[in-house]
């Protein structure tokens, strides 16, 4: 039975980082000044589909190949920031080296095709024998999952198809719950997990909270609005094209731009109103005045009085 090795264990901090002007410096000590315990949603409880600890260890994963489960709050709870993932990791006889695999990944919908991820936590670190968990709030910005279902995954950086002995995802082996239970592989794309033959359901939770809820001052109920969102720019790093994506929770006038790393804007995305929600752009680098050459630059998202950042690479072309 895997050993839960939360709070204390958290490895696999590789994270994506965003980077901010220093014209945005001032933010954080808004938000220090604004926040505080009564002023935020609390933490629901662990969301998951297995039961007991993990059992049987699944050493059949090819490199570029995941697995991990479909999950959904109440519906009255999105849109929702995740704060911790866990991923049970183990072998059949224990003692494993500890495993550096490719990325931890949040996708905002699930089978048939969960598409591109809102969030990748890359080179997780995995300890054989427990359920490692993966503290996410310190990232530079909310993890935002604004409907249900969501899929999170581990994608394998290491073989382990055939290796008795090798580590792997494991899961609770009670029986596997249809349309619960997800993996990719390659060839064939994704699948129904106990189409496959998986004979439980994969140890995967997260620890999450509501991004709006009531909060009581002095007796009076007030409604806590969720922030502005900005996810990583996909692909990242790009050569040409690149889409944008944000979640905005009320309608405001949004202005999308691109700032070079001194803090002068080359190219404006969008400009207008927008309504609340999930929102995409493309983005072309050849389109900017001038055309960007190859280097680091910074998406800001502005809506209403709030700002957002993320960082974007241009690979030579």
């Amino acid at each position: 039975m895997l050993r839960d090795a939360r709070p204390g264990c958290r490895p696999g901090r590789s994270f994506r980082r965003s980077m901010r002007p220093a014209v945005l410096l001032f933010l954080a000590a808004w938000l220090a000044a604004v926040s505080s315990a009564d002023a935020e949603c609390p933490v629901e409880p662990t969301l998951k589909n297995y039961t007991g600890g993990g059992t049987v260890a699944c050493p059949c994963f090819g490199t570029g190949e995941q697995a991990g489960a479909l999950l959904n709050a109440p519906s009255d709870h999105y849109p929702i920031e995740i704060l911790r993932v866990g991923i049970g990791w183990g072998s059949q006889d224990g003692g494993a080296p500890q495993s550096l695999e490719e990325a931890i990944h949040i996708y905002g919908t699930g089978l048939p095709s969960p598409g591109l991820p809102l969030f990748s936590l890359e080179g997780p670190q995995l300890t054989d024998g427990v359920i490692n968990e993966f503290d996410l709030e310190p990232m530079p910005g909310e993890i935002i999952v604004p409907s249900g279902p969501f899929t999170v995954t581990l994608e394998f950086a290491n073989p382990n198809a055939g290796d008795p002995f090798a580590p792997s995802m494991v899961h609770d082996g009670n029986g596997c719950q249809g349309g619960k239970n997800v993996v990719y592989a390659i060839p064939g794309g994704w699948n129904d997990a106990c189409a496959l033959g998986v004979s439980g359901d994969w140890i995967v939770y997260v620890v999450y909270r509501k991004m709006s809820c009531p909060i009581g001052v002095d007796g009076e109920r007030v409604a806590g609005a969720g922030p502005v969102a900005l996810f990583p720019p996909r692909p990242n790093p790009l050569t040409d094209r690149a889409d944008l994506e944000f979640y905005l929770p009320r309608a405001e006038r949004v202005t999308l731009a691109v700032y070079d790393v001194a803090g002068r804007e080359v190219s404006r995305i969008a400009e207008g109103a927008f309504a609340a929600g999930r929102h995409r752009v493309s983005w072309d680098a050849r389109d900017a005045d001038g055309a960007l050459g190859a280097g680091i630059y910074l998406v800001q998202l502005r809506a209403g009085s709030e700002r957002v950042t993320q960082k974007l690479s241009i690979a030579e072309r």
